[in-house]
This record gives structure tokens, sequence and C-alpha cells, in this order.
């Protein structure tokens, strides 16, 4: 089964109310935690300097707060600007 998001233009699956929707999910927001954290792991950053990353396809910026916690510093780019203007 092919995903939605494939069928179409990115403007029907990732309006304002959908980015809402998504950005909200405690489940999304635990999986995008678990990866994020894991992806810093095998990267293998030098904990003491921070590094500048950047989040291809960032959706609402989840990933993005875990790697500011680490101390990092990251760009996130991403075909939504519904999910870009997400608080």
């Amino acid at each position: 089964m092919s995903r939605p998001e494939h069928s179409g233009p990115p403007e029907l699956f990732y309006n304002e109310v959908e980015s809402a929707k998504y950005t909200s999910n405690s489940h999304i927001i635990s999986v995008q935690w678990e990866m994020s954290a894991r992806a810093l792991e095998l990267l293998a950053l030098m904990d003491e300097q921070p590094s500048l990353l950047l989040d291809i396809g960032c959706g609402s910026g989840l990933s993005g707060e875990v790697l500011s916690e680490a101390g990092h510093h990251w760009i996130g780019v991403d075909i939504s600007e519904a999910m870009l203007s997400m608080p």
C-alpha cells in the first residue's frame, strides 16, 4: 500500500489541520524523540563541542528540539509551509 502523500500534492496532506495533529500526537513526539536521540548516537559527535546539523524534512521541528537539548545548532527545511509554521 502506498503512502497517501505519494498520491497527490503535499498541500493535501500537510495542511494546517494535519500539521497540528502531527505536532501534538504523543506517539509521534515519542517516536521522533527516540529516532533523533539514536541518530545523535550514531553520528558520534564530540560531546563537548556543539555541531551545526541540517534536518532535511524537519516537519514541525520535533527532532530539532532533541538536537537543541543536546547542545547542537540546527537548520531545518521542509516541503510543507504549514509544518514549518507550527509553534
